[in-house]
């Protein structure tokens, strides 16, 4: 089971609607003449990535010593995935360790527009380089569920180091775990991942895995793009 499960997509695949992005920059009631939403709509009409949008993951065995101690162990390696996340994946008894990416093109664009003064486009080149690789990893959990499902075995939401409470730091022995892959994926120093609109994470795997929502309420991580979309998808439903 270390074999990397291979994706790859055009940004026609998986880009964003006009109405995801501008909610997510909490921008909904713009005119349809507004500077901002002409932008959206031309740039997601322009943009044409054919190649540098890829993710996967590798399925693991995994093993809880104790979930109260936050601790997972794999391929003889330990995560700190902290009580929160194990809590969540604790009936769990693989695993699927992802990675994804929407590549250097929203980056390098995002920095030209800063570069230009064009502050405002920038930020929302930005998110929508965010919105692109949730949006690459959505099909590749959708597609693992599919797998996973023929064999009458449920997973879980995913999570990622740096949010719901796992350390950033455990980002080395996540890239460890998953070993040689098609990404192209790096890490740096300090463990951020290289192209910037990257994730990783895991996914819990097991017949009586029961489904947690995300624990948005209770994490101190104002900037989590899960907390965004979620925080606007209730907004709309009171």
């Amino acid at each position: 089971m270390n074999d990397f499960c291979a994706y790859s997509f055009s940004f026609g695949e998986v880009a964003p609607t006009i109405d995801e992005v501008l909610d997510f920059l909490q921008s909904s009631d713009l005119e349809e003449e507004h500077p901002a939403v002409t932008f959206v709509r031309d740039t997601l009409n322009e943009l044409n990535f054919d190649t540098a949008i890829r993710g996967g993951y590798v399925l693991k065995d995994i093993n809880f010593p104790d979930p109260k101690t936050g601790l997972l162990q794999v391929d003889n390696m330990t995560l700190n995935l902290g009580r929160q996340v194990c809590g969540y994946i604790k009936e769990a008894n693989q695993a699927a360790f992802f990675l994804c990416t929407a590549g250097e093109g929203f980056t390098q664009m995002a920095n030209r527009l800063n570069e230009q003064g064009d502050i405002m486009e920038a930020y929302i080149m930005d998110a929508i380089g965010s919105l692109t690789v949730e949006k690459a990893m959505d099909k590749i959990q959708g597609a693992l569920k599919t797998q996973v499902g023929k064999n009458g075995l449920k997973i879980s939401n995913r999570y990622s180091p740096g949010y719901c409470n796992w350390p950033l730091s455990d980002q080395k022995t996540l890239f460890d775990l998953i070993g040689e892959n098609t990404t192209g994926i790096s890490l740096t120093d300090s463990c951020l991942m290289i192209p910037r609109k990257s994730v990783s994470g895991v996914i819990g795997i097991g017949q009586e895995l029961k489904h947690h929502d995300y624990g948005c309420a209770i994490c101190n991580n104002a900037t989590c793009i899960y907390r965004k979309i979620i925080a606007r998808t209730e907004s709309h439903d009171l």
